[in-house]
């Protein structure tokens, strides 16, 4: 279960924070930046959602985004 949870939260904090996928999708749905895509604009609610995801998927699926997004997320704020 921690890995699930670990896998959750650094996969949502990757694709919110570092590749910012919220802005990209509103530019190319040409939405304000004031409106609100949930759950891919909020780290809380998308890491949740991959936790359930993650729940219902082999935990070697769960361990390779755990380790992978896991480096990313250690390497941004080492930076």
């Amino acid at each position: 279960m921690l890995i699930i949870s670990i896998a959750g939260f650094c996969t949502a904090y990757y694709f919110v924070n570092i590749l910012q996928a919220p802005m990209r999708m509103k530019r190319v749905l040409k939405l304000g930046p004031l409106v609100r895509i949930k759950p891919f604009d909020c780290v809380q609610c998308l890491s949740v959602w991959l936790a359930i995801v993650f729940y219902f998927l082999p935990i070697e699926v769960a361990q390779f985004f755990a380790v992978i997004f896991a480096a990313g997320f250690v390497g941004s704020k080492v930076q």
